[in-house]
């Protein structure tokens, strides 16, 4: 299994539609590639003009609470600037890590989930 530096973190955004960009990341989100993953999403927050950070999170197969704490102080990161981070899509592996941490977000149909309502589940 390629380690997070072989495996970039991909952020792309939709010419049919107006949304925002969406960081892809994946497929490890643990202490073992956390100072990898926290610089991508670093770079991400550095980079965003408006709107929320769009996180892809589909093709994570390794979670952990590192990868928790991750996504808490990106979303921190992203509120002092008056932003929010979505989490569009998420992989059976995350939402379990998040239900273990009294983190459960509510995938639905109906789209995207702001991190901040994740994290409000606490």
């Amino acid at each position: 299994m390629p380690d997070a530096e072989d495996a970039p973190a991909t952020l792309a955004s939709s010419a049919s539609t107006l949304e925002p960009p969406t960081l892809t990341l994946g497929p490890e989100f643990t202490i073992a590639q956390a100072a990898a993953q926290r610089q991508r999403l670093l770079d991400a927050v550095q980079s965003m003009e408006a709107g929320p950070l769009r996180l892809d999170l589909s093709g994570v197969s390794d979670f952990d609470s590192a990868g928790v704490q991750l996504l808490l102080s990106t979303q921190r990161s992203v509120q002092e600037m008056n932003a929010e981070v979505l989490i569009v899509q998420a992989s059976d592996v995350v939402l379990e890590a998040l239900r273990c941490y009294g983190l459960e977000p509510t995938l639905g149909a109906a789209g995207p989930t702001p991190l901040a309502q994740v994290a409000a589940t606490r």
